[in-house]
């Protein structure tokens, strides 16, 4: 069971689909299995997951590329922060959600040693529950396995920058916000905000769905109209996280609410130190559509105040008592990427709606473009990057 199911579960939906590709590896020996038929060159627009994740297999196989970003850096929605405590706190994707087989499809070249350590959630962990009453049970003997996994004293971000970011870093141009995309002519140029003009044969946008819905960039010509629909018609969950330290730990490994999991959004509180090696106690806050509003609808000491009244309902006032100190990442005020993921009950035909690419210039790979029946994670943006890929060569 995944953080999806658990949230759904309480009143969090995530599904293992078998991955393979025939994508060569770096490593391949045998020249004649690598791919054939595209060697001109392509811009990768956006630095998240999915967009360093395409660059690294297009530049494994020596296909010209940059990457233009509109942050002063990469990392999207896997950023974290490296100052709060003594591991680093992943302010967006913080779970694996499937097999850790997606570390070296991620890497892509069986000659990496990948020594990335994981680890599961216990059956004997325990899981709380709060509906005006708070009760607490084992996850084993509520939701049986738990599939998610964390990242011991690392990252999802930790991650890239070690196996992939060094294979990309002289591509990335960053500083740089794309205003427009054509496409008419036999090579696709893009612009930024500051005039300045890109060619290449292809381009892969790996911008966060909200961004496309809010016409910040123009198509040149507009898009399909069927792809301009299910654009401006998905629903995409706004989100924040927030993380508070006590100086004791009272609070179970999950705690869920009656509405941890309804149509319009999920929340959950969680053990933000579970698996680190660290004796510091975090709870993590993690909170989407509807429920992350009323949250983010506060600033400052009064959303610090509200969150810790909240918790001191169920904990007999242990919060306010223990707190010591706490972050907030606000997805929503994110400038260049506004919101945190495609709705998880979204249809599963929007996500391969919005994967399809257009007169085959422009390709699109990201958490909220996939070709499969699951989206929203770390994990479908390296899927969807393989796809496009793939397509691609």
């Amino acid at each position: 069971m995944t953080r999806k199911e658990f949230i759904k579960a309480c009143s969090i939906l995530g599904i293992s689909i078998p991955f393979q590709t025939v994508i060569a590896s770096c490593s391949n020996e045998d020249d004649e299995n690598t791919p054939t038929g595209f060697s001109d060159s392509v811009i990768i627009i956006g630095a998240g997951p999915a967009g360093m994740s395409t660059a690294y297999l297009f530049a494994q196989q020596g296909i010209d590329l940059k990457i233009l970003e509109a942050a002063p850096t990469y990392g999207g929605r896997i950023k974290h922060n490296t100052a709060f405590t003594d591991f680093p706190i992943p302010l967006g994707a913080e779970w694996i959600h499937v097999d850790t087989s997606i570390l070296s499809d991620a890497v892509n070249d069986p000659s990496v040693n990948i020594t990335t350590q994981t680890k599961g959630y216990q059956g004997s962990d325990t899981v709380g529950y709060y509906d005006g009453n708070y009760a607490t049970f084992s996850l084993a003997s509520t939701f049986g396995d738990h599939e998610d996994k964390k990242f011991i004293n690392s990252s999802w971000l930790d991650f890239f920058e070690t196996y992939i970011v060094s294979s990309i870093q002289s591509n990335f141009i960053f500083n740089t916000q794309v205003t427009s995309i054509n496409y008419e002519s036999d090579k696709v140029v893009v612009t930024d905000s500051n005039g300045q003009t890109y060619e290449a044969a292809k381009a892969i946008i790996t911008v966060p769905l909200k961004i496309l819905q809010s016409n910040t960039i123009t198509f040149t010509p507009a898009l399909p109209e069927s792809k301009e629909n299910t654009i401006s018609k998905a629903t995409v969950w706004g989100g924040i996280k927030v993380f508070i330290e006590f100086s004791e730990k009272f609070y179970p490994t999950y705690l869920g609410f009656p509405d941890s999991e309804t149509s319009e959004g999920q929340r959950i509180y969680y053990d933000a130190s579970y698996g680190q090696n660290s004796n510091k106690y975090i709870l993590g806050l993690f909170a989407v559509g509807k429920q992350a509003e009323q949250y983010q609808n506060l600033t400052g000491t009064v959303q610090k105040e509200y969150i810790l009244n909240e918790l001191d309902a169920i904990f007999d006032g242990k919060a306010t008592a223990s707190y010591v100190q706490h972050i907030v990442q606000n997805w929503n005020e994110e400038p260049f990427i506004q919101a945190a993921y495609l709705a998880d009950n979204a249809s599963s035909s929007i996500s391969r709606n919005l994967s399809t690419s257009v007169d085959n210039k422009l390709y699109f790979a990201g958490e909220a473009y996939t070709q499969e029946d699951d989206w929203g994670g770390a994990h479908n943006a390296i899927r969807s990057a393989r796809d496009v890929v793939e397509e691609i060569l």
